[in-house]
């Protein structure tokens, strides 16, 4: 995993060297086309603990649940009605921490497959103190259990494209969190233009997606926005 690190490293010392990094085999790109188990087993075998991974038969048409075991530990992957890519690694990444970290290689978006990268998480602090954390972010964002990815719909990717291009070295989870606050207001236009939602509803939570926006804005003044 060491080796991981310094290609890393190196990335983000000379940003210039993206072609190489992107081929790297210590790299893991996931598609629409992977199957669940073949995904954590793409994380798993770089690990140094490996982890025990149980198929349940849950009688859905999607498949086989999936259970993650370390030590005493187990967890199984809460699916709802289908499997899909950003629950799998969200609950792996979750289960596999402290130790652990995965994060997205940003230069990925946009793509159908997407870069993530697994590290020892005091492996990604070492960097951040050496570049900081919003350069750190900005090419190798945290994913938490809000963060979309393979989620993100085509003018979502789009617009965070923009955003990173006007905004270098910015954490890549500020622009994120604009882009929630921009989809919001998105959502409430279609609903109230399609008859989903009343007149009095609509004012009350567009006033409040108006007043999100502008703190926003006024935290972030150094900051070119998609308004």
């Amino acid at each position: 995993m060491y080796k991981v690190y310094k290609q890393v490293k190196t990335f983000l010392e000379n940003p210039e060297t993206l072609e190489e990094f992107w081929y790297s085999k210590e790299t893991v790109w996931i598609d629409w086309r992977e199957y669940d188990e073949d995904i954590i087993r793409y994380f798993n075998e770089m690990m140094e603990e490996k982890l025990e991974i149980r198929l349940i038969n849950n009688n859905q048409p999607y498949g086989n649940d999936i259970l993650l075991i370390k030590g005493q530990e187990q967890s199984q992957i809460p699916y709802e009605e289908e499997m899909d890519r950003d629950t799998r690694i969200k609950y792996l990444n979750d289960f596999i921490k402290p130790k652990y970290e995965i994060r997205w290689f940003i230069e990925s978006l946009g793509n159908d497959t997407l870069c993530f990268v697994l590290l020892k998480s005091d492996e990604w602090e070492i960097l951040e103190e050496e570049f900081g954390k919003e350069k750190l972010n900005h090419y190798f964002t945290p994913i938490d259990f809000e963060r979309k990815m393979f989620d993100l719909n085509v003018d979502e990717v789009y617009s965070l494209l923009d955003l990173r291009s006007k905004n270098e070295n910015l954490d890549f989870s500020i622009l994120a969190d604009w882009m929630k606050i921009l989809t919001k207001e998105k959502e409430l236009k279609f609903q109230k233009n399609n008859g989903e939602i009343d007149f009095k509803n609509y004012l009350k939570s567009i006033n409040m997606i108006k007043k999100l926006k502008s703190d926003f804005i006024n935290k972030h003044k150094e900051l070119r926005f998609l308004i």
